[in-house]
C-alpha cells in the first residue's frame, strides 16, 4: 500500500481503529499477524519504550526470528542532519559483533516507520532479575559486570558510545550471558536531557545513569559510559541508585555537589575494593575515572 504519513497520535480510544486501506492501525501499533514491508510477519508485541516499540517477528527471507525496534516519528523529524548522524551510528553499529552484545541487522523503513532490526535474545533484563533479588551478591555482579565491559570495550574499539547504559538495556541469558542491546539508537536523541524532559513523552537516555558531562549537555566520550557502567554496578549491589531525584536540574544539582554513600558504606557484605572501583567509576570529573572500559575491566579482573 502506499507509504503513511507520519503517524499522529490517537485520541484516547481510537488507537484500536484500523486506517482505512492500510494495515497499521492509528498511532503506529503494530498488531500481531501485521507485517512490516515486505520481510516481516509481527508475532508479538515485546513491549514500549522511550524510543519506541519492540516486537518479535520473523524476518521471511532468512526464516529466522528477529526483534524489530520501531522508532517515534517525532524522534526521526527532528531534523535531517540527526537522521544523517542516527543512520551512521547504525551503520558502526552494525560492525559489533561479539557474544555480549545484541547484534544489530538492519535499518528499515516502512509505511513511514523507521525500524531497526536485531537479534532476538530470550533472557530477564537485568532491571527485572535486581528487582526480583532486591540486590545481587558481588559474586553474582562480577561476571555481568565484567561481560558488561567486554561489550563497551569493542563498541567503544568500533567507534560507538552507547550513552544510554541501564539494567533495562541489558538481558540475562539462561546461562548468565550477558547482552547489551541499543547500541547507536541513543544518537537520535542528541538534545540535552532539558530539552528532551520538557516535551512530553520524549524523554531520551535515562538521567539517573547519565555522566555528569552528558546531563549536562557537554560531549561525550567512552568515559560517560564507564560512569553509567558504574551507575549499574551500584544499583546491582545495593538495590538503589546513587542519586535520585524528582526532576532532571535536582538531579544535576545533587550530582554536581553531594557524593553518595559507597556501597560498602550501605552494606557491608560488599568487598571494600570493589566498593571503592564503583565509587572510581561514578567519579564527576571524566578524567578521574577509569580511563576506558577496558580499564574498568581490568580492574575488575584484579578483584578476587
Amino acid at each position: 500500500g502506499p507509504a503513511l504519513p507520519a503517524p499522529t497520535l490517537p485520541a484516547a480510544g481510537d488507537a484500536t481503529h484500523m486506517m482505512a486501506g492500510t494495515t497499521a492501525p492509528m498511532g503506529g501499533t503494530l498488531m500481531p499477524g501485521q507485517s512490516l514491508g515486505v520481510r516481516y510477519d509481527i508475532t508479538a508485541l515485546l513491549g514500549a519504550g522511550g524510543m519506541g516499540m519492540v516486537y518479535r517477528a520473523v524476518d521471511r527471507e532468512l526464516q529466522e526470528v528477529v526483534a524489530i525496534k520501531t522508532l517515534k516519528p517525532e524522534l526521526i523529524a527532528a531534523d535531517e542532519t540527526a537522521l544523517e548522524r542516527f543512520k551512521s551510528e547504525i551503520r558502526l553499529a552494525r560492525k559489533i559483533s561479539h557474544r555480549n552484545v545484541v547484534r544489530t541487522h538492519d535499518l528499515g523503513e516502512a509505511r513511514g516507520l523507521y525500524f531497526i532490526t536485531m537479534e532476538f535474545v530470550e533472557g530477564t533484563s537485568l532491571k527485572d532479575l535486581v528487582r526480583a533479588r532486591g540486590r545481587l551478591p558481588s559474586a553474582v555482579l562480577l561476571p555481568i559486570a565484567r561481560q558488561l565491559c567486554r561489550a563497551l570495550e569493542v563498541a567503544h574499539e568500533a567507534g560507538v558510545i552507547h550513552r544510554d547504559i541501564k539494567p533495562q538495556n541489558m538481558v540475562v541469558e539462561g546461562d548468565g550471558t550477558l547482552k547489551v542491546m541499543d547500541f547507536g539508537i541513543a544518537r537520535l536523541a542528541s538534545r540535552t536531557p532539558q530539552q528532551g524532559l520538557t516535551q512530553a513523552g520524549m524523554v531520551i537516555g535515562t538521567p539517573e545513569y547519565m555522566a555528569p558531562e552528558q546531563l549536562l549537555g557537554d560531549d561525550v566520550d567512552a568515559r560517560a559510559d564507564v560512569y553509567s557502567a558504574g551507575v549499574v554496578m551500584y544499583e546491582c549491589l545495593t538495590g538503589r541508585l546513587p542519586f535520585e531525584a524528582t526532576s532532571p536540574m535536582v538531579l544535576i544539582a545533587k550530582v554536581l555537589e553531594e557524593t553518595p554513600p559507597t556501597p560498602h558504606a550501605l552494606h557491608d557484605d560488599v568487598p571494600p575494593g570493589l566498593s571503592a572501583l564503583v565509587m572510581h567509576a561514578l567519579a564527576r570529573d571524566r578524567d578521574t575515572r577509569p580511563a576506558s572500559a577496558k580499564a574498568l575491566h581490568d580492574a575488575l579482573e584484579q578483584l578476587v
